[in-house]
């Protein structure tokens, strides 16, 4: 007998800065099986919008909105989720910021403000659900990191690049010390994709980088929805601090 594959039925799901983009279509994804999906946002209205688009195709999802790089707001939050269900089984660590610079260009600001969004925002919510997964003895965390932060980016970006392996080194480290509570921890490591942030870039730069994707496309987003289903489903329940890629072949480990 075959069971229904990755059905999520029942699970309460955080994903943030999930208002757009490669978040929007991971929150449409697993609420499409069974996830009552928590849309975060640094902006309420975003995350309004995508709760909103969801229900109306027959799912379940609520918004708020706080700034992940913040502790304070992510705690303040994050209590509330858990007045309101009871619980988090998932998390998926999505919010980030894009910003297609040379070395030269990077000053401090934008170098502390991709790290504290990416990396730090990826910690802020980790901890925020830990101690409740452990005592449920269940949850499901991913991380969203980049194929930047496997192989370096060649537009340049590397603050973006350290931050995304950052994240990969966060993920290995918390999945040693989760596993034995019954959480798996894993990443995945996107491509280029079709989102908002690609329609920021030149069309000589989309073009240099879709002719070093062996597929020869953008990723579409529900792409990445599909595989983060995957790790936050029990058919993942053996899967560990892995990263996941999901790149067209552009990069492959």
């Amino acid at each position: 007998m075959t069971s229904i594959q990755h059905d999520l039925s029942g699970k309460i799901a955080v994903v943030t800065g999930a208002g757009r983009g490669l978040g929007k279509a991971i929150a449409e994804v697993i609420a499409g099986r069974g996830v009552h999906v928590v849309i975060t946002d640094r902006v309420l209205e975003p995350a309004e919008q995508a709760a909103a688009s969801i229900r109306a195709a027959g799912g379940r999802a609520s918004p708020i909105a706080f700034d992940v790089a913040e502790s304070d707001q992510v705690e303040e939050a994050f209590g509330k989720i858990r007045a309101e269900f009871g619980r988090v089984d998932i998390l998926i660590n999505n919010a980030g910021i894009g910003d297609f610079v040379s070395f030269p260009e990077i000053t401090p600001e934008k170098w502390d403000r991709m790290l504290n969004i990416h990396l730090k925002g990826s910690f802020n919510c980790c901890q925020a659900v830990l101690a409740s997964m452990k005592e449920q003895k269940y949850g499901k965390i991913v991380n969203i990191s980049s194929v930047a932060g496997k192989r370096g980016d060649f537009i340049g970006n590397a603050h973006y690049t350290a931050a995304k392996a950052g994240i990969i080194g966060l993920t290995k480290s918390l999945a040693l010390y989760a596993a034995p509570f019954g959480i798996n921890v894993n990443a995945v490591a996107p491509g280029l994709f079709a989102t908002e942030l690609t329609d920021g870039m030149s069309s000589e730069m989309k073009a240099t980088t879709i002719a070093r994707i062996p597929a020869g496309r953008l990723g579409r987003p529900e792409e990445i929805g599909r595989a983060t289903a995957f790790l936050v489903s029990d058919d993942a329940s053996y899967i560990f601090g892995e990263t996941l890629s999901v790149n067209g072949g552009s990069y492959m480990d």
